[in-house]
């Protein structure tokens, strides 16, 4: 015990008070994200489906955590491993973490960066399990998200941020998880519909969104851990994380707005609270990647283009 205490307890005149302060928080918002995608799902689903959805993104979020814990931080961003493919186990249990800095996140705690690392991966399965919505088992999906994790997202994640990955050394540009989050988890849930296929009754059956509330809760819950999710990943309380968290937002407006009036012209001239909660989503999945390199002004352009 004495040990542990002196490894968290040591020098940490490196350590900024206020990047560690605000890491914290954009953990904590992206958590909120999981239940979001719950409830965005769930109201888009039907009503005898909408609570194990909720659940089931929950759950992922659990057991990606558990994962993350044993060894899915060592192998998606260990600063040590020399391979360009995938990290070592030298952080697994979270075991040589302490409060030494990563790499990538030089002013703050090492296990406040897994910390808030762990969100993105706790949330990304739960994005590939609407390809399976209403079509998967509790104990199925529990397997799913512990093994796609770790063999799927945590090589992905690796090859883009940790410090000798393949697309991190090329030079390539994600800023906050376009291709380890929404790429990955986007062909998870192709992957997923493909081969469980349509859902029983489609086709006989009336399938449409059964609660516009549950939609525009989810929406509002994603919207706001989204600052984080994007703020966060400057991994420092600075000028970028202003920036990524302007961008965000004007992109989600913009991509509301946008698919909202191209529906209220399709659609015999009414708004639908549903297409602006999917053109808001896709305006924030587009600036994701970019909301730390472009000007406001183009968050505009890429709203308007997603939405």
């Amino acid at each position: 015990m004495t040990e542990l205490l002196k490894r968290y307890d040591n020098d940490t005149s490196h350590i900024d008070s206020g990047d560690t302060a605000w890491i914290l928080v954009s953990a904590a918002l992206v958590f909120i994200m999981s239940p979001g995608v719950g409830y965005f799902y769930s109201g888009m689903a039907r009503s005898k489906n909408a609570v194990s959805l909720v659940f089931l993104c929950m759950v992922a979020m659990a057991v990606v955590s558990v994962q993350w814990m044993i060894w899915g931080y060592s192998l998606a961003l260990s600063d040590t491993a020399t391979n360009p493919f995938i990290g070592n186990l030298k952080y697994g249990l979270l075991l040589n973490v302490g409060d030494k800095p990563h790499a990538n996140a030089p002013s703050i705690p090492g296990d406040v960066y897994a910390v808030f690392q762990c969100m993105f991966a706790a949330l990304t399965p739960a994005l590939a399990l609407g390809g399976a919505a209403e079509r998967i088992r509790i104990f199925p999906a529990i397997l799913f998200c512990f093994v796609w994790t770790t063999i799927v997202y945590d090589p992905i994640a690796y090859w883009s941020w940790a410090p000798k990955g393949w697309m991190n050394v090329m030079g390539s540009l994600d800023y906050a998880g376009g291709t380890p989050v929404h790429i990955a988890s986007g062909f998870g849930a192709l992957a997923f519909a493909l081969v469980l296929g349509k859902r029983q009754g489609f086709g006989h059956e009336k399938f449409e969104p059964h609660n516009y509330l549950n939609i525009i809760l989810g929406t509002s819950l994603l919207w706001f851990g989204w600052f984080g999710f994007n703020g966060g990943s400057a991994v420092a309380s600075n000028g970028r994380a202003g920036l990524a968290s302007a961008v965000t937002h004007i992109a989600a407006c913009m991509g509301g707005l946008s698919w909202s009036l191209v529906a209220y012209f399709r659609n015999g001239y009414k708004f639908s609270s549903f297409h602006f909660c999917s053109g808001a989503i896709a305006g924030l999945v587009a600036i994701t990647p970019a909301s730390g390199f472009v000007a406001p002004w183009a968050a505009l352009v890429f709203g308007a283009v997603a939405g």
